[in-house]
């Protein structure tokens, strides 16, 4: 009778410890409430707040060159015309980091368009796919902005007011001329 209890006592302290753990996870992994912009979207991560966005590429995708000089002039678009600033990471140290969101760009020889949502968690990685027919620098742009988390209608643009949240939600000292550049009032 003893080891039964023994062993009926050792499952429920296994089954508290997973509520537990999991319950941490969910409380970690919730993004922070957006104090700096009501208009950004809600899954924005807080680390993003300071306008630095890591990335990283998929290497086992096909033409891994021509993903990294797409990716590379969609992100110069994005930094003439705001205040992020893209820093490239190490794909493995990433993945490994958890509670980290990070876009994962990768290049498919399909033809498909270049404006779906790719992501399914709020934390983590979050697929940018560039296709070929999202090559010029500003749809490579748009595609980044998606995976951002910066949605929009079908057939409709992305709303300024989203934009401007994303790409000013941390002031530059080329704030003025940034603004311009975008065509934003």
């Amino acid at each position: 009778m003893k080891l039964q209890n023994k062993s009926q006592l050792y499952q429920n302290w296994i089954i508290n410890l997973f509520v537990v753990l999991c319950n941490f996870n969910t409380i970690i992994s919730q993004p922070c409430p957006n104090e700096t912009d009501i208009n950004l979207p809600d899954d924005w991560p807080c680390i993003w707040n300071n306008g630095t966005i890591p990335f990283v590429f998929n290497f086992y995708s096909v033409n891994p060159r021509k993903l990294r000089n797409l990716v590379r002039k969609g992100h110069d678009f994005l930094h003439k015309r705001s205040c992020l600033k893209f820093v490239e990471r190490n794909p493995v140290t990433m993945a490994r980091m958890p509670n980290t969101t990070y876009l994962f760009y990768s290049y498919s020889g399909a033809l498909e368009v270049c404006c779906l949502h790719y992501y399914a968690k709020q934390i983590g990685r979050r697929n940018v796919l560039i296709t070929p027919i999202c090559t010029l620098p500003a749809e490579v742009a748009h595609a980044t902005l998606h995976g951002m988390g910066i949605e929009h209608q079908s057939r409709e643009p992305i709303p300024e007011v989203s934009v401007r949240a994303a790409l000013f939600v941390t002031n530059c000292s080329e704030l003025p001329k940034k603004v311009k550049n975008f065509g934003l009032r």
